[in-house]
């Protein structure tokens, strides 16, 4: 089963739970253009409401993640190109929303070197696993650009303000270790493992309590922003709320029962 809508950029599969987005131009980098923007603001809208979405894996095929911003496409639209850029963003920055706000915990799989905006999609996922070899590169200062994609909320919300701004500032590139050490990525794997890897995590997550994951993500995406007072009443209405949802009476019977909880994903 697959998305109800036609991708260029990527395949989505949707099997037992799982929705597998791979990044399918490998010739091109897997580059961020206009394409890539609609397609994956259409897809994130599917499944963020989709009921047999329980958690989403995204990889990519070929050397590289991805590239970032198709910089020939942006590099010919001349005097059009910050109507261009208002256009791409205007479609892709409602997509990641989407993704970080979604209750289906999202698993990145990168398998090869990732750069520009394509950094901050990496870094919107929920878990990040990457290969040995990977490096990261910000590269918007590089070529006289600032950050798009959310990059300087996602990537600061992983390292820090002050981290961050010396990535973009400095148009680092950091290897795998680094980043791990840096919170940018949570596991770092020998680089053929890296699909299998996460789609192990991903199918652990899509067995489990979904709408307790959403709850999760929903405090954790606040949690920088509210003050202490407000966060612990935010935490104590969510876990109100959750409460009642099935999974979470089936983990309490579990417990008692000293079994394995059978969750549905609501």
């Amino acid at each position: 089963m697959g998305l109800a809508v036609d991708t260029k950029s990527f395949e989505c599969t949707i099997d037992d739970g799982l929705a597998h987005i791979v990044l399918n131009q490998p010739d091109r980098g897997n580059p961020i253009d206009g394409d890539f923007c609609h397609e994956f603001n259409l897809c994130m809208a599917e499944l963020s409401e989709r009921d047999d979405v329980r958690a989403v894996l995204i990889s990519a095929r070929g050397r590289l993640f991805s590239v970032g911003g198709d910089l020939g496409a942006l590099a010919s639209r001349g005097a059009a190109l910050p109507v261009t850029i208002k256009s791409w963003t205007a479609e892709l920055h409602a997509a990641i929303v989407r993704m970080v706000r979604m209750r289906a915990p999202v698993v990145m799989a990168v398998q090869g070197n990732v750069a520009g905006g394509s950094v901050s999609l990496m870094a919107a996922g929920d878990l990040v696993v990457i290969g040995k070899s990977v490096r990261i590169s910000s590269a918007f200062a590089k070529i006289g650009f600032t950050p798009d994609s959310g990059s300087t909320t996602t990537v600061t919300r992983r390292i820090g303000v002050a981290r961050a701004r010396r990535f973009f500032l400095l148009a680092e590139t950091m290897d795998a270790d680094a980043a791990l050490a840096a919170g940018l990525v949570d596991f770092v794997v020998e680089d053929a493992a890296v699909v299998t890897e996460a789609e192990k995590i991903a199918r652990e997550l899509a067995s489990g309590p979904t709408e307790a994951y959403g709850g999760i993500k929903r405090l954790f995406l606040q949690t920088l922003n509210h003050p202490i007072e407000s966060q612990l009443e935010d935490e104590a209405q969510t876990l109100a709320a959750i409460s009642r949802t099935s999974d979470a009476q089936e983990g309490v019977r579990a417990f008692r029962e000293k079994r394995k909880p059978k969750f549905v994903g609501k």
